[in-house]
């Protein structure tokens, strides 16, 4: 009779071990379809901070690179996504979107500086830059799009709600 007993016993930890197992992986599923779109979310937002701050700006662009620096990364996996400034396609980027104080410019590797009025040629040892306010357009592009970006959120929130639940509905039960 003990002998019974504890092959049933055995025999419900083992049924037990296996439903936590099932468990388990359903909760990975559940995670991973999650998971899923939020990344789609991550990406589509950080795509559209990225085109807004390309196309809207103060600044009056003559090469374009500076269109071109506004770049995007992924990180942690998908699961985080930045709008940034390349550097190694407009140095000059940086200073435009934070602005400058105003600051002294020395002449440094020729005699004097030289630059146009009209068709005057102006030479200087030096010049006083007066500073430049910058053009926060990233910044803009995300402050100006919040609602845009919420909605984004929610609309995948909503689809990795609905796959669970379809997942959860076409599992099959079995009941003893």
């Amino acid at each position: 009779m003990l002998k019974n007993q504890n092959q049933k016993r055995l025999k419900n930890q083992n049924l037990n071990a296996e439903q936590r197992r099932k468990q388990l992986r359903r909760m990975s599923n559940t995670r991973d379809a999650f998971n899923k779109r939020l990344r789609l979310a991550v990406r589509e937002a950080t795509v559209l901070v990225r085109g807004k701050a390309q196309d809207n700006h103060d600044y009056t662009s003559h090469s374009g690179e500076l269109e071109k620096s506004v770049e995007t990364r992924f990180i942690d996996n998908g699961l985080t996504g930045e709008a940034y400034l390349d550097t190694n396609i407009a140095s000059y980027a940086p200073f435009v979107h934070e602005g400058t104080p105003e600051h002294d410019i020395f002449a440094v590797n020729k005699r004097s500086l030289r630059w146009f009025e009209g068709n005057d040629a102006i030479f200087a040892k030096s010049v006083r830059h007066p500073g430049y306010k910058g053009d926060p357009f990233l910044y803009d592009a995300l402050k100006n799009n919040k609602t845009r970006i919420d909605e984004i959120f929610a609309k995948h929130t909503e689809r990795a709600v609905s796959d669970i639940a379809s997942t959860i509905r076409d599992r099959v039960y079995t009941f003893k």
